[in-house]
C-alpha cells in the first residue's frame, strides 16, 4: 500500500526572495547598515590629493621651503642658545607645517565626504557604537572569518595587490634609466623630473583603484540588497503589524489631518468670500464661471480653525460676510472641495453679487 507524504508548503516560504520594503530599509538604515564602498572613498581621496598637489603644490612647497630656511637661519644666528628656544621653534615649525598641508587636507576631506554622501546620503546614527554582546561570541566570530564575504574580500585584496605589483614593476623597468639620470642633474631640475615620474605612476595606480572601486561598489550594492531581502512571511507580518498597530494608525490619521488642514489653509487666499456665523463657524467660498458649475467650498472650520480662516482672509483682503443660517448650512452639508447644492444657490448668489459689487466700487474709487 502506497503511503502519501504531506508537506506544509509554509516551511519552504522562509526563503528570502523578496525585495526589502521601505519600512525595512528605514529600519536597517537606522541601525547603521548602509551600502558603501570603502575602496571608492579611498580612490577618490587619493585622486583628489594628487590633483590637489598639481594645483596648490607650489604653495605647499614654498611654505615648506620657507620653514627649512627659517630653521637653518635660526640655528645659524645662535638663537638656539637662548632660553625657551625649543618652544619657539616647535611652535613655528608646527604652525607652518600645518598651514602648508591645510588646503590639500581640506580638499581631500571635502571630496571624500561628498563621495560618502553620494553613496549613502545623510545617515547619522549612534546604533553601530552601541554595545553588542554577540560580538564576544567566538562561534559568531568564526562564522564571520569563514564567511563568503571574508573570502571575497581576501580575493579582492589579492587581486589589487597583484595588479598594483605588475604596474609598479613595469613602471620601474621603463622609468629606471630616466630616474637614475635625475640624480646627475641640478637639484631643482632633477627633483621636478623625478616628481613627474612619481606622480604619473601614482595617478595610474589611483585610476586603476578607481575602476576597481566602481566594480566593488556595484558588488557591495548587490550584496547589501541580498542581505536585506525579506521572505513573503516577513512582508505579511510587517504589513499586519503596521496596519494593526493602533498607535501607527493614530499617527497616520493625525498626519493626514494635519496635511489636509495645511492644504485647506493654503487655499483660503484663493477664496472670493468667507461666510461666518460670526465667530464659531467660517466657510471660504470661491467661484470661477469658466471652471466651476457652482461655487465651491475651499475651506471650513469651527472655533480655532474658524479664527485662522478669518485671520487669513483679513490678511489677504478677502470679504468676510456674516450669515448664520447659510454658514451653518454650508458647514454641515458641503465637504471641502465640493460644489454647493442647488438649495443654497440663492443665498450664496446674493452674497457673491454683494461682494462683486463691492469690488467694482473699490476699483472705481482707486
Amino acid at each position: 500500500m502506497k503511503k502519501i507524504l504531506r508537506f506544509n508548503l509554509q516551511f519552504f516560504g522562509e526563503e528570502r526572495t523578496e525585495e526589502a520594503t521601505p519600512h525595512k530599509r528605514e529600519k536597517v538604515r537606522e541601525e547603521g547598515r548602509v551600502c558603501m564602498s570603502k575602496d571608492l572613498n579611498a580612490a577618490v581621496g587619493i585622486i583628489t590629493a594628487l590633483l590637489g598637489l598639481t594645483m596648490i603644490g607650489t604653495l605647499t612647497w614654498k611654505t615648506l621651503t620657507a620653514l627649512i630656511q627659517f630653521m637653518i637661519r635660526f640655528i645659524g644666528e645662535g638663537t638656539i642658545l637662548k632660553d625657551g628656544w625649543f618652544y619657539f621653534v616647535s611652535w613655528e615649525a608646527l604652525k607652518d607645517y600645518f598651514l602648508s598641508w591645510l588646503p590639500l587636507g581640506a580638499l581631500v576631506v571635502l571630496f571624500s565626504t561628498c563621495t560618502v554622501i553620494a553613496q549613502v546620503g545623510f545617515a547619522i546614527t549612534g546604533e553601530p557604537f552601541g554595545p553588542k554582546f554577540d560580538r564576544l561570541n567566538p562561534i559568531t566570530g568564526m562564522k564571520k572569518i569563514i564567511s563568503m564575504r571574508s573570502i571575497v574580500e581576501l580575493l579582492k585584496g589579492l587581486l589589487k595587490a597583484s595588479i598594483f605589483a605588475v604596474m609598479i614593476y613595469k613602471a620601474i623597468r621603463s622609468d629606471l634609466p630616466i630616474s637614475s639620470k635625475t640624480m646627475q642633474m641640478p637639484l631643482e631640475i632633477g627633483s621636478r623630473q623625478f616628481w613627474d615620474l612619481l606622480w604619473s605612476l601614482a595617478m595610474r595606480l589611483a585610476l586603476m583603484l578607481l575602476v576597481m572601486a566602481f566594480a566593488d561598489y556595484f558588488y557591495q550594492k548587490w550584496d547589501f540588497e541580498k542581505s536585506i531581502r525579506m521572505s513573503k512571511k516577513e512582508i505579511k507580518d510587517e504589513y499586519k503589524q503596521m496596519e494593526g498597530d493602533p498607535q501607527i494608525k493614530s499617527k497616520i490619521r493625525q498626519k493626514q489631518r494635519e496635511m489636509a488642514k495645511q492644504r485647506m489653509m493654503s487655499d483660503v487666499p484663493k477664496a472670493d468670500v468667507v461666510i461666518t456665523n460670526p465667530t464659531h463657524i467660517a466657510v471660504a467660498l470661491a467661484y470661477d464661471r469658466e471652471l466651476m458649475k457652482a461655487p465651491q467650498v475651499l475651506a471650513k472650520g469651527g472655533d480655532y480653525l474658524a479664527k485662522r480662516i478669518r485671520d487669513i482672509a483679513t490678511a489677504n483682503l478677502i470679504p468676510i460676510i456674516e450669515n448664520k443660517p447659510l454658514a451653518w448650512a454650508l458647514y454641515q452639508n458641503v465637504e471641502i472641495g465640493e460644489e454647493i447644492p442647488e438649495d443654497l444657490y440663492k443665498g450664496v448668489a446674493e452674497i457673491l453679487a454683494m461682494v462683486y459689487k463691492l469690488k467694482r466700487e473699490q476699483e472705481k474709487e482707486s
